[in-house]
């Protein structure tokens, strides 16, 4: 077995296959344009934006299925501590980029901002 066996295609791309593949990749080409032109080459400073939204998804699944469980009188068979869990790992990650990036009160202002319209749409 090669190392070229191993890895996936990094250069392959999906092709949007429906109107909903268009609209997400339209988007985050769109977005895209703000982060590269914020950030240029400070690759640190983007980790700790993306991290610090890589959070919401747990923090959301794990509000949303103690609520579906409190609405349905049942046990949630360890779903959301699991979820909660990984919110939690992501906030590691976000700890240690942290110490590596030192960000400015700018980014953190536009940290808040990206997790507080994030976790809205989400």
């Amino acid at each position: 077995m090669t190392m070229k066996d191993t890895y996936p295609d990094l250069t392959a791309h999906y092709q949007p296959a429906g109107f909903g593949d268009r609209v997400a990749l339209r988007t985050v080409k769109f977005m895209r344009l703000f982060a590269d032109a914020f950030f240029s080459h400070r690759y640190g400073h983007r980790a700790v934006v993306l991290e610090t939204v890589a959070a919401v998804p747990g923090m959301v699944g794990g509000l949303l299925q103690h609520l579906k469980a409190l609405r349905h009188i049942r046990d949630d068979q360890g779903w959301i501590r699991e979820l909660l869990e990984e919110a939690d790992n992501e906030r590691m990650h976000l700890m240690t980029f942290i110490q590596v990036a030192q960000p400015s009160r700018l980014e953190r202002w536009i940290i808040m901002l990206g997790q507080a319209v994030f976790y809205n749409a989400y």
